[in-house]
């Protein structure tokens, strides 16, 4: 009897510390999450535009962006509460141990007698279990949906990533054009005032009209405004990209950058797009799980409608004294089942279950406008892809044929053949010219990076 009654007692404090392991919820249906990140970084991509610091600054991006981070938080909460619904299909073990203590007046009378006052002491010692058996899978299906909804904040992490660091790339762009604008714009200013000198020149030797005068200062005034336009607008997207690569804009002048003339243009950009690369696309992929979750939805509504079978016990012991807790004679144990079935909820399950079906249609509608609006995305980019390298490379040419055309006049000019003034005034529109190839080239590879966000980083 004495060596039974250790073993029980060894059982019971066994299991107010055990811990009952989460039995791998990873399984190969769910996505790991975590910080993995590299598995969203098309590195070999962003290389391709052989520039000393986009790469740094995409991979900062995806390190130190706050947006970043908020998403991955928001992806590890998920995770949790997959590992929170999966132990709901467990039984429940609690630990309550109690102990009361009375007195009982000797003034009251029980059956005609009165007892003497005396104290009661009663110390419960018990192990609680309670498990709702899932004999209608109520708790799995549960579990399930939440791994859907796991999986859905995993792929809306990647679109966001996708996105963030695109447009880190896209401003740190537009950066570089700034630059290279800027360095054309102030050659302009300068032009266009020693322009504006030699006409107010003539005009005092009558050799140009008033109106040239007007028009050359006019030139010249809109030239530095548009300087002043051009330094602001790269302020401002310093700063932004300091913030995109989680700095702060303080020091955003400071930023490190290359050369616009150096970025290279990927090469050998497709002109289609495979059907399985949009299908992969990380909205795609979201809504389609938040489509499967909703479903699961409806079929939880369903099984609301069905009986619970309720399991409940306790074992442990209960004594009136210390010294007599763990006695054999202390031992308890009790068991339960009890079932429970609503029979009248004034229409609630009715009216969930609509709900849960109207949810699952918008979400069938969503699903299928995310696809026609992804399909739409990849065509766009693929258009303006094609139309802007076209552009750039017009504008190329036109470039071309304006230094050939400068370097004749310069030469007329140096022969005596043409004045000085008319050299100025063809460097101008040389200069304008390369303004108008900067911008092109830009465009350009904006975008390649819309259609790399297109495609889900696939490119």
């Amino acid at each position: 009897m004495g060596n039974r009654k250790n073993i029980i007692v060894l059982l019971i404090l066994s299991l107010l510390f055990i811990q009952i392991p989460a039995l791998s919820i990873e399984n190969k249906s769910i996505i790991n999450a975590g910080t993995e990140k590299n598995q969203y970084l098309n590195q070999s991509w962003w290389d391709s535009f052989h520039d000393p610091y986009l790469t740094e600054y995409i991979l900062k991006t995806a390190e130190s962006n706050y947006d970043i981070k908020i998403n991955e938080l928001k992806t590890l909460i998920a995770k949790e509460g997959v590992k929170e619904a999966f132990g709901k299909e467990f039984p429940q073990i609690g630990f309550s141990p109690d102990i009361n203590r009375q007195k009982y007046t000797g003034s009251i009378p029980y059956a005609g007698m009165f007892f003497p006052s005396y104290y009661s002491t009663s110390i419960y010692f018990p192990l609680n279990v309670n498990y709702e058996l899932d004999i209608w899978l109520k708790n799995r299906t549960y579990t399930k949906k939440i791994k859907k909804e796991y999986e859905a904040a995993k792929f809306d992490e990647n679109a966001q990533f996708i996105s963030l660091t695109t447009l880190s790339a896209a401003t740190y762009f537009n950066i570089l054009c700034s630059d290279k604008k800027i360095q054309i714009q102030e050659d302009l200013v300068k032009t266009r005032k020693e322009i504006f000198d030699l006409t107010n020149i003539n005009f005092e030797y009558g050799l140009s009209s008033s109106t040239d005068v007007t028009d050359a200062e006019q030139l010249y005034v809109e030239t530095m405004t548009e300087l002043e336009a051009l330094k602001q607008n790269r302020s401002i997207l310093l700063n932004q990209l300091a913030v995109l690569i989680g700095n702060s804009s303080d020091n955003s002048s400071k930023i490190k950058r290359g050369s616009f003339d150096k970025i290279n243009i990927p090469k050998n950009l497709p002109k289609n797009i495979s059907t399985e690369i949009i299908n992969s696309r990380p909205d795609i992929l979201k809504s389609e799980a938040e489509l499967e979750a909703a479903a699961l939805d409806v079929k939880l509504a369903k099984k609301a409608f069905l009986p619970s079978l309720n399991l409940s016990g306790f074992v442990g012991f209960n004594a009136y004294s210390m010294s007599k807790m763990f006695d054999w004679q202390s031992f308890v144990i009790n068991g339960a089942a009890g079932l429970v079935q609503n029979i009248f909820t004034g229409g609630q399950l009715k009216a969930r279950l609509r709900a849960k079906k109207y949810n699952y249609d918008a979400m069938l509608n969503s699903y299928q406008k995310t696809i026609l609006t992804s399909v739409q995305e990849v065509n766009d980019s693929l258009v303006n892809v094609k139309a802007d390298e076209t552009k750039y490379s017009n504008y190329t040419k036109r470039t071309e044929l304006g230094k050939s055309k400068y370097n004749d006049i310069n030469y007329k000019y140096e022969k005596g053949a043409l004045s000085y003034l008319d050299t100025l005034k063809f460097k101008e529109n040389l200069l304008v010219l390369e303004k108008e190839q900067t911008q092109s080239k830009t465009e350009y590879l904006i975008s390649a990076l819309s259609l790399y966000k297109a495609t889900g980083g696939k490119l």
